[in-house]
């Protein structure tokens, strides 16, 4: 990659980076984006500007994703919920490595704002599992932050199966949405 990639090419790298090694120098994220250590201390002189740039940047793609993502509310019918799901883990996967470094990283205890944003990253998601119980989708009896932190480490080791090499990212998905849904038993205990 080169610095023509763009701003948020070059947050993507970061994450990617510091997801994978969280004690990576600047010059590690430097390398790995292609471009110089001077190229990079120009933009984020000190270790932290860069940790709260990879942080807003995350916020704000993930935000962005669920946004787009339209998820069915109240009135949607379980095939409904299911396709929401299925379109909500799709727009979540690509997004892995962002959504570890916020989970990894306490550069949001940096700024307060960024804090609450991070936070309220969940809220939709939460609403959307509560509304995908009642239509049947998801199991009632499982508590909302459990289904969304099960989510959230599926759509992980997903994206890292694709940076791997192990997972197809056609795949990725409905790896997700069939182990989330379906759990890993074979039926036999």
């Amino acid at each position: 990659m080169n610095i023509r990639s763009g701003r948020r090419d070059l947050l993507e790298v970061a994450a990617e980076v510091l997801t994978t090694d969280p004690t990576a120098s600047l010059g590690d994220v430097a390398a790995a984006a292609g471009i110089s250590r001077t190229t990079l201390h120009s933009r984020y002189p000190k270790r932290d500007d860069l940790l709260l740039a990879v942080s807003r940047d995350a916020v704000a793609r993930i935000s962005e994703g669920i946004a787009e993502v339209g998820l069915p509310g109240a009135d949607g019918t379980a095939a409904e919920h299911a396709d929401g799901l299925r379109r909500l883990i799709a727009t979540l996967v690509p997004l892995g490595a962002r959504m570890h470094f916020l989970l990894r990283h306490s550069s949001a205890d940096l700024d307060a704002d960024l804090a609450a944003n991070v936070a309220a990253l969940d809220e939709p998601i939460d609403a959307f599992v509560r509304e995908a119980q009642r239509a049947g989708v998801v199991k009632p009896e499982l508590a909302p932050w459990w289904v969304i932190s099960t989510l959230y480490s599926l759509t992980y080791a997903a994206w890292d199966g694709v940076a791997a090499g192990r997972l197809a990212p056609l795949d990725a998905p409905s790896q997700v949405f069939d182990t989330l849904l379906g759990g890993i038993g074979g039926g036999a205990a």
